[in-house]
């Protein structure tokens, strides 16, 4: 059975889940462009420290050549300023264009889905073709359904990550209902325990 600390961490839980899905549903557009720029401060964040763990390289490396007369290993200095700019330029570019990086990752999603629903169908075809055996229905939805949802997404790629937003929020809520529920009916039977 759950403490009562354990019970009030749910119940917070739920409250920052109604508050979040609320925003997302609310602001689909808004929530989307800040999940980028919240991925945008994580790159330009880990940019910083790649630069730094550079610079601390650097300097650790130069105080061995003075020590042992040798050659500096320059391997994992060239990685992390190479990492450091990437990561930098990428956090950047999402700063300044979120919705153009929006729809990007919606395409691409959109073709790896219309990839994979014409393999099905192929992969169902084949199986056809080489065995006798007849195919229930239901094996075509699955194909079928991913090839329309990738078909959409290609159309409007902003316009679907909207929707998943608005989508994400109401799971959001749910969660956040049936664990604030769980948290209440939990607490009242942790209370009729003690006493």
């Amino acid at each position: 059975m759950k403490s009562d600390y354990f019970i009030r961490y749910s119940i917070l839980r739920g409250i920052m889940g109604i508050i979040l899905g609320f925003f997302l549903i609310i602001r689909p557009e808004g929530s989307v462009i800040t999940l980028v720029r919240l991925l945008a401060a994580v790159l330009l964040v880990g940019g910083i420290f790649a630069f730094y763990f550079a610079l601390q390289n650097k300097k650790s490396e130069e105080k061995k050549v003075n020590e042992t007369a040798g050659n500096p290993d320059k391997g994992l200095q060239r990685l992390l300023f190479l990492t450091s700019f990437a990561f930098l330029t990428f956090g950047i570019l999402l700063l300044l264009f979120p919705g153009s990086f929006t729809k990007f990752a919606m395409f691409l999603a959109g073709i790896v889905l219309l990839v994979s629903s014409l393999t099905q169908i192929v992969g169902i075809i084949q199986f056809r073709r080489t065995h006798s055996i007849g195919l229930p229905w239901y094996v075509y939805i699955n194909p079928l359904v991913i090839f329309i949802l990738s078909i959409v997404i290609l159309i409007n790629p902003f316009r679907t990550a909207v929707t998943l937003a608005v989508f994400t929020g109401i799971l959001f809520l749910a969660y956040a209902f049936t664990e604030i529920l769980q948290a209440v009916v939990e607490y009242r039977l942790f209370k009729k325990k003690q006493q």
